[in-house]
C-alpha cells in the first residue's frame, strides 16, 4: 500500500513492497491494482498497469480498476494505491474484456476449450472480474463462465459507471474484464452478509422484463407493503431489499437487490434482476440491519479461517476481499484478526460478485463482502 501523491513514486513504493515479500528467488504470476481518492489525475492512470508490470517483471498478468476504497498490507486506504500478487509457480494465466455478455475471446493463445477441459484434470480456475456499473447482463455472464468451466471461481465487483478498469498495459471503461488463473491449487469464495431476512418466503409467480409483478398469485407491491406493516418497529425504519432465492428448493441464500421503483400496476422493479427473474423461485424481504451485519460477519469470518485451516497459520495461503463501498470498512480488520497471518488485498466497490453456494455461478451481490481464499492444495 501507498499514499503517495504522485502516482509514480506510489507505484514504485509497492512494487518494492511486493518484490520484498515475494523474495529474490520468486516473481509474480499475477496482480491486482487498486486506485482510490482523488490525487490521481486521468492522464497520469492511463500507463500504471504497463508501469507496474514492467517493475514486476513484464509477463505478470493483471488486473484492477479505479474503487472507491482499497485493501492492502496496512489496512484501508481511500486515498491512495494498493497492489496485491502472487507467485503460483506450475499456474497458468489467461486475460479478456468483454463489451457484452456473450463470452470474449482470451487474449494471448488460451481457449475456452482448454480451459473447460482443466476440470478433468482436478484442476481449479480462479477467476478475478470487474465491470463497469453501465454493463448489462453482468449475472449473464457469470453463468456463462461458470458453464464454460464448471471448477471455476469467481470474485470481483462493480465499478462505478465510467472508472478506469486495468488489464495488462490498457485501460478499459464501461466493459468487463478478468484475470484466469489455471492450475492445481484451492480456491473457495465466502460471502459475509449485511442484510437480515425478515418476514415469509413467498414464491415469485408472475415476473416480466426485470419487473416483479406477483407473489403468490398477488399484485407484488401491495403484499410486500402488508408484510412490512407486520414486522416491529425499528424494522419499519431500515433500508429494504428483496431477496431472491438461489436455491428454488429451500429458498436461501439470497441474492438481495435494491428496489428501485414501484409501477403504476403493482409491479415492482429491482436492481439488476432482469437475468435473475424466474417464476416459482422463492423471495423474501430483507433489511439493512448493521447490529445484525456485524454479528453475522463476525460468525462467517470465524467460518471461512477454521473451515480453511488459516487458523492454523496454514503456509501458502492469501486472500482477495470484495466489499460493498457503503458497507462495513472493519470486515478487512476483523479478518485480519483472525487469521494474522494470510496476505490480504482487495477493494471496495460498487457492487460485489461472489457465488452464494459452493458449486454455483457467480453474482452480482449487494450490501456483502466477497472473500477469495487461495491455497496450496494438500
Amino acid at each position: 500500500m501507498s499514499r503517495e501523491t504522485e502516482l509514480e513514486r506510489a507505484l514504485g513504493e509497492c512494487a518494492r513492497a511486493v518484490r520484498d515479500a515475494l523474495g529474490a528467488e520468486r516473481r509474480a504470476t499475477w496482480a491486482q491494482l487498486y486506485v482510490s481518492g482523488d490525487a490521481y489525475d486521468e492522464k497520469t492512470l492511463e500507463g500504471a498497469g504497463k508501469r507496474v508490470r514492467e517493475l514486476l517483471g513484464g509477463d505478470v498478468a493483471l488486473v484492477g480498476a479505479v474503487v472507491r476504497a482499497s485493501v492492502g498490507g496496512e489496512g484501508v486506504t481511500g486515498e491512495g494505491v494498493t497492489l496485491t500478487a502472487a507467485s503460483m509457480p506450475g499456474t497458468k494465466t489467461w486475460t479478456f474484456r468483454a463489451k457484452t455478455s456473450s463470452l470474449p475471446a482470451l487474449d494471448g493463445d488460451g481457449s475456452w476449450l482448454e480451459l473447460g477441459r482443466s476440470v478433468m484434470s482436478g484442476d481449479t480456475v480462479a477467476v478475478t472480474a470487474f465491470a463497469d456499473a453501465s454493463f448489462e447482463n453482468v449475472d449473464q455472464l457469470l453463468e456463462r463462465l461458470h458453464t464454460a468451466m464448471p471448477n471455476s471461481v469467481t470474485v470481483g465487483g462493480v465499478v462505478d459507471e465510467g472508472s478506469v478498469m486495468f488489464l495488462n498495459d490498457d485501460i478499459v471503461r464501461r466493459e468487463a474484464v478478468a484475470l484466469l488463473v489455471q492450475g492445481d491449487f484451492e480456491m473457495n469464495a465466502h460471502v459475509l452478509h449485511g442484510a437480515k431476512p425478515i418476514g415469509p418466503v413467498m414464491n415469485l409467480t408472475n415476473a416480466r422484463d426485470g419487473l416483479v409483478l406477483e407473489l403468490d398469485d398477488t399484485p407484488a407491491h401491495p403484499l410486500l407493503l402488508e408484510t412490512l406493516e407486520q414486522l416491529p418497529a425499528r424494522a419499519k425504519s431500515l433500508p429494504v431489499m428483496l431477496g431472491l432465492g438461489s436455491n428454488d428448493a429451500k429458498g436461501g441464500p439470497y441474492v438481495c437487490r435494491d428496489i428501485l421503483a414501484v409501477g403504476d400496476t403493482g409491479g415492482v422493479e429491482l436492481a439488476h434482476s432482469k437475468w435473475n427473474l424466474r417464476e416459482g423461485m422463492p423471495v423474501q424481504l430483507h433489511i439493512r440491519d448493521s447490529s445484525w451485519a456485524s454479528e453475522e460477519a463476525s460468525r462467517a469470518i470465524e467460518k471461512c479461517v477454521s473451515s480453511t485451516g488459516l487458523n492454523d497459520g496454514a503456509a501458502g495461503v492469501g486472500a482477495t476481499m470484495f466489499s460493498c463501498g457503503n458497507g462495513n470498512l472493519m470486515h478487512a480488520s476483523n479478518f485480519r484478526e483472525r487469521a494474522p497471518g494470510t496476505a490480504l488485498g482487495g477493494a471496495y466497490l460498487r457492487s460485489e460478485i461472489a457465488p452464494l453456494a459452493q458449486g454455483r455461478a457467480s453474482s452480482v451481490l449487494s450490501h456483502t463482502s466477497a472473500i477469495g481464499i487461495y491455497r496450496k492444495r494438500d
